[in-house]
């Protein structure tokens, strides 16, 4: 993974990084550990939510949808309270279908919480799959 930091105003790529390691490690809720309570989570063409009870809930469906699950961060560029990652994942859907999906999240970061996650991604490849 390439990380490029120009600036970090303070607790962004730590905030990031724990997100995506709970993430990776299985553990929907504590992705929110460092998150704000109105935190504003979009996964474009699928999801647009604001507070971290219904992010709980998303994140822990979300989980559900996919296993054997290969996420890999390609890149990471933070600029002060910004950031983006750029990402691959491939896994069997819950219908047991191969998925490969790619996309780039983007991240506001203010004191060390995450103030919103923007998803985007392949949306007609996430349709085929699920409606």
């Amino acid at each position: 993974m390439e990380v490029t930091v120009t600036s970090d105003a303070g607790g962004t790529r730590e905030a990031v990084e724990a997100m995506y390691d709970a993430y990776l490690g299985g553990r929907p809720i504590e992705m929110t550990t460092s998150m704000v309570d109105d935190v504003w989570i979009r996964f474009l063409g699928h999801a647009d939510f604001h507070g971290l009870e219904r992010a709980k809930e998303f994140f822990s469906q979300n989980n559900e949808m996919f296993s054997e699950l290969e996420f890999e961060i390609e890149r990471v560029v933070i600029d002060g309270e910004y950031a983006a990652t750029l990402w691959t994942e491939r896994a069997i859907t819950s219908a047991g279908e191969p998925w490969f999906n790619h996309g780039v999240d983007v991240f506001h970061v203010r004191d060390g919480l995450i103030r919103f996650v923007h998803e985007n991604n392949d949306i007609s490849t996430f349709r085929h799959h699920f409606g």
